[in-house]
């Protein structure tokens, strides 16, 4: 009687895996900056946090979205001939769709021949998305690589990633999530057994600060990564570099003095602010708020690992 239950228990799971689904904006193959090896990355829209500095602003929506670029629109129609709920229309040449029609089930940008619509986003099964990505065996083979979840938070969408983690662990692939961790302690602990590598953000150390640049507090982001360096996981601590929001000795001094209260010796990533998602801003007819700041020299990134350095953990970048 026990076997049956448990072979039905197993079944009902796997039925469940089966049904779940995700919603990804893209999957980047021969990625060499995001885990060790030669990785595959898939970016899974939805993020509790909205950066300033964010490059992925198509990441911070939970769901798919429609996006258009009237420079780039021929006005021959096609996306309205072919739109199957009537929501587009051609006003003066230009596309409007009225959001209340559109579906987004994709038939406007398929048919779309100068690339002006475009979908940011797409719903994927666990198996389907499996089958997508595993193609690209031979090369994490090769090199030491595998499969790295990012976002936008892929912890977000914790029963998806979950299940596709537990997939990967059972095919022997290597993992890696890249996380802001703004999320329980449960679901940490919970992913920690199937994931082989975790990098994750500490932005700014003072709580009102990261606040108004992040829209949350950092507080439970603190407390998890305490818990995941004190653990022992293999983690990767990065710190984007923002002239201005965060590159002060202060806040500097703090966030080394921080890791190395948790791990002594801790790897500590510095990446450069850059502005290369400022046109997808502009395509999203959203507002990039700091495009008064320059990228950081090498002078200052130089600056900045001294600073990190006199503390007793392991700075690159």
């Amino acid at each position: 009687m026990f076997l049956q239950l448990t072979r039905l228990a197993g079944h009902k799971n796997q039925l469940q895996n089966t049904l779940l689904t995700g919603t990804i904006f893209d999957v980047k193959r021969y990625a060499i900056h995001d885990g060790s090896g030669i990785r595959t990355t898939i970016f899974f829209k939805g993020c509790p946090l909205a950066c300033l500095w964010c490059a992925n602003p198509e990441s911070q929506s939970y769901l798919p979205e429609l996006t258009y670029i009237s420079t780039e629109c021929l006005s021959c129609g096609m996306c309205r001939q072919t739109c199957p709920n009537e929501a587009i229309s051609l006003v003066d040449q230009k596309v409007i769709v009225a959001p209340e029609k559109c579906d987004l089930c994709g038939h406007c940008v398929e048919n779309c021949p100068g690339n002006a619509l475009q979908l940011m986003g797409r719903t994927v099964t666990l198996n389907g998305l499996f089958k997508e990505i595993e193609t690209d065996r031979p090369f994490w083979d090769r090199s030491g690589g595998g499969v790295t979840l990012s976002g936008g938070e892929p912890l977000a969408q914790f029963d998806f990633i979950l299940a596709f983690l537990n997939a990967c662990k059972k095919k022997y692939i290597s993992t890696a999530i890249e996380t802001c961790l703004y999320t329980t302690l449960d679901k940490i602990k919970a992913i920690l057994p199937v994931v082989d590598h975790v990098i994750c953000d500490l932005k700014i150390m003072d709580s009102g600060r990261h606040k108004i640049n992040t829209r949350v507090s950092n507080q439970m982001i603190k407390e998890n990564m305490k818990i995941l360096l004190v653990s022992g996981a293999d983690v990767l601590v990065r710190m984007p570099l923002i002239p201005g929001i965060n590159d002060d000795k202060k806040n500097l001094e703090a966030m080394g003095a921080f890791i190395e209260s948790c791990r002594k010796g801790a790897r500590v990533e510095l990446l450069p602010y850059h502005r290369l998602g400022e046109s997808k801003y502009r395509r999203m007819k959203k507002d990039y708020k700091l495009v008064h700041i320059s990228p950081p020299s090498k002078e200052k990134m130089e600056r900045a690992r001294k600073v990190l350095e006199t503390f007793d953990i392991h700075v690159l970048i």
